[in-house]
């Protein structure tokens, strides 16, 4: 792994050296599952190459993250320390003019999409040169990817596709650091197979078992998972917009935040939080941020959901309402509180999520779905 990172990291430095560059990058997230699918999926490319006998092709896995966010992402920043994965071998989304690659006509730029399946607008420009999508979020019906090879399953976790796909190709090369590195983000997507949380396949359990022989991995699946979520929950050192772009995701122009707590327990911290959260929407030139708790530990999940905005916004009563409306999948959402200023400057309504089962991945569509409609009203 050491090596084909550093020969990575050699390719950065010299791209004009290869006809062909292939980009392998996770979300915007860049969470655990998309960071560790990110670098095994690169991997087995770059194998790919080697077999081929390609000497002109370069492949890179990229962190979809600024390289000043990296620290912000605590639980990864952890887990690859674990495994020995230095982060001056990483490469960020701030290290490589992707627009320039794409522009160069000495070069074919050919990019892998892990642990997502669409692009923002500011990544459009990159729409044909995709030649893979592996993800297992549920299916968004605008990219469908015509011609395209496209492995798109719901399971527990992106890295149980990109893991058997390595089984499939490259079985010799699974030892204890790949096997170990891959089942890390399996424990956490499905919350250590927690039937409360019902969020593994047969597929996830498959896999995780096949790595562990593989790899020759201890048992102790509960050990692993708590020394995830204990680097993950570590806030110490985070302000509060770290903690807003830690685990960021937009849709439609909307800031939906990923906490690694409950909203309830954010907001206790500190008074100044929601002050923090006004300056995050003006930032980012919105009035409305959704905020998604979730507490895990091994003995329960708890979960909840925030709506906020700037003084009143009928956008954020039309998203209200959509939640907890909400049948396909009922959140179950039980009402907490209402903060707001008697100036009007802000209100922010909290829920309690009584269906652990729904994670923001089918949030999102629900968010997406309103904010389209009333855009498409607004024309």
């Amino acid at each position: 792994m050491e090596s084909f990172l550093s020969a990575s990291r050699a390719a950065v430095l010299n791209l004009s050296a290869y006809k062909r560059i292939r980009i392998v990058r996770g979300n915007e997230t860049c969470d655990l599952d998309s960071a560790v699918s990110t670098l095994i999926q690169a991997f087995s490319e770059y194998l790919d190459g080697i077999e081929s006998k390609e000497t002109d092709l370069a492949t890179i896995p990229l962190m979809n993250i600024p390289k000043r966010e990296y620290r912000v992402k605590t639980e990864v920043v952890f887990f690859f320390e674990l495994h020995n994965i230095p982060s001056d071998l990483l490469i960020f989304r701030d290290e490589i003019d992707l627009k320039a690659l794409k522009e160069n006509t000495k070069i074919k730029l050919e990019v892998v999409l892990v642990d997502h399946h669409n692009l923002s607008d500011e990544d459009m420009y990159l729409m044909d040169s995709v030649v893979k999508i592996i993800d297992h979020r549920p299916r968004d019906e605008r990219w469908s990817w015509p011609g395209r090879e496209i492995h798109l399953e719901s399971v527990g976790s992106c890295a149980t596709l990109v893991a058997r796909n390595l089984f499939a190709k490259h079985p010799q090369i699974i030892d204890s650091q790949i096997s170990s590195l891959l089942r890390g983000p399996i424990l956490i997507d499905t919350c250590n197979f927690e039937k409360e949380a019902n969020r593994a396949t047969v597929v996830d359990v498959e896999v995780t078992n096949a790595l562990e022989k593989a790899g020759s991995l201890s048992l102790d699946r509960d050990k692993v998972f708590n020394e995830i979520v204990e680097a993950k929950s570590d806030i110490s050192k985070l302000t509060t917009d770290d903690l807003l772009i830690r685990d960021l995701k937009i849709t439609n122009g909307i800031p939906i935040v990923g906490l690694p707590m409950l909203v309830k327990d954010f907001l206790d911290l500190q008074e100044s939080r929601l002050e923090g959260l006004g300056n995050f929407a003006k930032c980012r030139n919105t009035t409305l941020v959704i905020l998604i708790g979730l507490k895990l530990d091994s003995q329960k999940i708890s979960r909840d959901i925030a709506i906020f905005s700037l003084g009143i916004d009928r956008l954020r009563e039309k998203i209200t309402n959509a939640l907890t409306a909400s049948t396909q999948p009922c959140l179950e959402l039980n009402f907490i509180r209402k903060i707001h200023q008697e100036n009007g400057d802000f209100i922010l309504l909290l829920y309690e999520q009584k269906n652990l089962c729904v994670t923001r991945k089918q949030i999102l569509p629900i968010i997406r779905h309103v904010v389209s409609l009333e855009c498409t009203n607004n024309k």
